[in-house]
Parts: C-alpha cells; sequence; structure tokens
C-alpha cells in the first residue's frame, strides 16, 4: 500500500516522505474542518436545512480534495471559502434576492465558465497581465475581509447609526466567547502547537459552554438519519437566468472565484509547482461545479491549506488524505453543531491576519499608483462587504492612475479590457 501511494503521487520525486505528507494532511485537515459547522450556519441563514449543507459540505470537500490529489497531484486544499459563502447569504440571497436554488445555479454557471477559462487558457494570460500589486491587494483584501467578518460575527463590532460601526459591549457572552477564545488560538499559534486550530476550537467550544452560549444540556448523540434530510442534491434553478441581474449576479461571482483562487494559488506553489497551475485551476473549478449540484456554496483554494504545506506537505497525497478524513466528519456532525458562529470567527480574525500580512508585504509601497489602487481595493473590500465591488475599484484606479502619470506600458491589452468590464460590471449594478 505504501509503495503505491509512493508511486502514485511521486512523494519522494516531489521532495517529500510518507510520513511528512500524512502529518501535512492531518495538519491541513485539523485547520480546515471548522467550514463543515461555520458554512452550514451561513447557508441556513439563506433558508437551507442546516444538516443538508453539512452533507453538502463535507461531500463537497471530500470530493474536491480528492479530486485535488489524484488529478493535479497538489497539496492545495479546496473548501467552501469565507467569503464564498458570505457571498451566497448576503449577496446572492439578500442583496440579489434570489432563491437558495437559483443561487447554487449560478455557482455551477461560474464554475463552468471557470473550467472554460483555464482550459483554454484566459486563466494563464489574467495572470501574466494583472500586475502582481493587484494580485497581492486582491488576497490582502480577502484576509481583512476575513478579519472584519470574524469581529461581525463574533458581536464585538455592530452597526451604528452615527459612525456607521462600533464597539459592541465586550463583557457580553458572545462577544466575551469570541475574545476568550480568540487569545486561547494566539496562544496555541505562537506556541506552534500542532493542531492548534481545532484546539482552539475544542477550548472554544468549552468557553462558550461555561458563558452560556452553548446549551448542551438536551444534547444526545445520534448518528444523523440521512433519509430525513431535505433534499439538497440537483436543487438547481435557472429560472432566472433571462434577468440581467441573474447575469450581474454570475459575473459577481465569477469574478470572485477566479482571482481569489488565482491569487491564493499563485502565492502557495512553490518553485517546482506552477507548472501543475492549470490542473489545480481545473480541479478547483470542477470543484465550484461540484458544489453547485451538492447543494454547497462555491469553493476555493484554502488559506488554512497553507498550515499543510509549512509542515512539508508537497504532494497530492497530502489533499488526498485530507478528502478521506473529510468523509469521516459525518460521524461527528452531532459535535460540530455545538460549535456557535463566536468560536468559528475567532479562526477568522487568525486566518485572516495570516492572508492580510504575507500578501500586503508584496505591494510595491515606494510607488503611489502602485500601492494608491492596491490599498482602495482592500478597504472598498471591507466596506462594501463584497469583494467583487473592491477588486473593481482598485483595477479601475490602477489603469486610470497609470495611464495619467505617464506610464502607459504598465497598463496591459487585458488589464483595458478587465477595466472595461468592470466599468460595465458597475453601469449594470446601478442601473
Amino acid at each position: 500500500m505504501m509503495e503505491l501511494l509512493q508511486e502514485l503521487f511521486r512523494v519522494k520525486e516531489k521532495g517529500s516522505s510518507l510520513r511528512t505528507e500524512m502529518l501535512a494532511s492531518a495538519t491541513s485537515f485539523f485547520s480546515i474542518v471548522y467550514i463543515v459547522a461555520v458554512n452550514a450556519l451561513f447557508l441556513s441563514q439563506a433558508g437551507m436545512d442546516y444538516n443538508s449543507v453539512v452533507i453538502a459540505t463535507i461531500l463537497t470537500t471530500a470530493v474536491s480534495n480528492i479530486l485535488m490529489g489524484l488529478y493535479a497531484n497538489s497539496p492545495l486544499i479546496l473548501a467552501p471559502g469565507m467569503s464564498d459563502n458570505a457571498f451566497f447569504t448576503y449577496i446572492l440571497v439578500d442583496a440579489f434576492a434570489f432563491t437558495w436554488q437559483q443561487s447554487l445555479s449560478i455557482i455551477f454557471i461560474v464554475g463552468l465558465l471557470f473550467f472554460l477559462l483555464t482550459h483554454f487558457n484566459v486563466v494563464d494570460q489574467l495572470l501574466r497581465s494583472i500586475p502582481v500589486t493587484l494580485i497581492k491587494g486582491m488576497s490582502a483584501g480577502v484576509g481583512f475581509f476575513l478579519i472584519f467578518l470574524g469581529l461581525k460575527n463574533g458581536g464585538i463590532i455592530v452597526s451604528s447609526e452615527g459612525t456607521i460601526v462600533a464597539l459592541n459591549n465586550i463583557f457580553q457572552p458572545v462577544p466575551l466567547t469570541l475574545l476568550a477564545t480568540l487569545l486561547v488560538g494566539l496562544i496555541l499559534f505562537v506556541k506552534n502547537v500542532k493542531g492548534n486550530f481545532l484546539l482552539t476550537i475544542i477550548f472554544g467550544v468549552l468557553i462558550s459552554i461555561a458563558l452560556g452560549v452553548t446549551d448542551i444540556s438536551s444534547f444526545s448523540y445520534s448518528f444523523i438519519d440521512l433519509g430525513s434530510l431535505e433534499p439538497f442534491v440537483f436543487q438547481l434553478d435557472f429560472s432566472g437566468v433571462l434577468l440581467m441581474d441573474y447575469w450581474v449576479a454570475v459575473f459577481s461571482l465569477l469574478i470572485l472565484v477566479v482571482f481569489q483562487n488565482l491569487g491564493t494559488q499563485v502565492s502557495f506553489l512553490t518553485s517546482e509547482q506552477p507548472k501543475v497551475l492549470k490542473r489545480t485551476l481545473k480541479s478547483n473549478a470542477l470543484s465550484v461545479m461540484l458544489a453547485g449540484l451538492l447543494g454547497c456554496s462555491s469553493t476555493c483554494t484554502s488559506a488554512e491549506g497553507a498550515t499543510g504545506i509549512a509542515v512539508g506537505g508537497r504532494s497530492g497525497l497530502t489533499s488526498f488524505m485530507v478528502g478521506v478524513y473529510f468523509l469521516f466528519t459525518i460521524a461527528l456532525i452531532p459535535f460540530i453543531a455545538l460549535i456557535p458562529l463566536a468560536v468559528i470567527s475567532a479562526l477568522l480574525i487568525i486566518v485572516g491576519s495570516l492572508l492580510a500580512a504575507n500578501n500586503l508585504k508584496g505591494i510595491n509601497f515606494d510607488d503611489f499608483t502602485e500601492y494608491f489602487p492596491a490599498i482602495l481595493m482592500v478597504l472598498m473590500m471591507v466596506l462594501t462587504f463584497n469583494i467583487a465591488d473592491g477588486i473593481g475599484w482598485g483595477f479601475i484606479l490602477y489603469t486610470f492612475i497609470k495611464v495619467f502619470s505617464g506610464d502607459r506600458q504598465a497598463v496591459s491589452k487585458m488589464m483595458y479590457g478587465l477595466t472595461g468590464i468592470f466599468i460595465l460590471y458597475f453601469v449594470l449594478k446601478f442601473i
């Protein structure tokens, strides 16, 4: 069996070992398993059945990572993204007023378009045409978006008529749970404790129980009755396909999916791995299509997967085993349901900080025409609560400032085209 895995994933050729790959897969799994609970929490706010989303999330993540391992032989981890499930609930369902079934059809179409763009090398051309500053700005913006999301969902930041947002009473149970969990998570993280995210969740749940945020008085373990789940597979509704808003939504999500994954994968890949970029992006695109079919929000290259890569994961065995581990989480669903959003929010703040910091340093802060569009891109992602809007601002401002500063050669033909597309995107959005 060991020899088969060595040969199938070319582990030694990738500069790794079976032991290292197994450790990397366990690390990545423990870092990302929380997504099962948080994704269900987000999508249940969109009217979907909590337990059905849990199963859909598990199946989507499991199959996606097995595909990444076998097809791309890459340690990158695929899972529903925090910005993706927020986009599903707050943009597609709340802002655009689509049903969750219509939103699933949008996800499927976006996955198909993503696959076609990758297959015909359009994504490769994007990678060569988009300035590094904007790519890093996009990833940093997602990081700040996650931090803001964590502070908001954890009850630290609340709405305010006078100042838009304000600091909440942090001694209430929910924000206190977040702060206590965050402190535990920070200690475990800076001490480099293995499985620190999983341990943070466990401690966080205990804290939430002590503070009364999680009620375990009626808890009893029982394996989920799969037959009692609401239908969630193949529930796509294409009835809105003739509406302008439908295609504006498709375009918005496509921009998010393509650029957040492109930026994340490029930042994670080593000197050898860009050779498999097309395969990793295709796996990503097929994963998004699968998410729509199975009743899940769109997937992305998980930032938490960096934990497995950091401990030495180099081959597809890492992602393959993560997929296998996820299949076994079905037995843990009753425990996963105990995890409150405040605990997950603490992880979002840590992960968002890592993503923001790792990418901010890739921005050229010595050139105003480089860092100004990137900074506005980051800020607008957070303030508009919309990643696609923020990206649009960054692209338009970059092209504008480069042209009028006399540095036209810095703007490629594709950048001009993308700028025009984003201008059209905003025109259509506000007509």
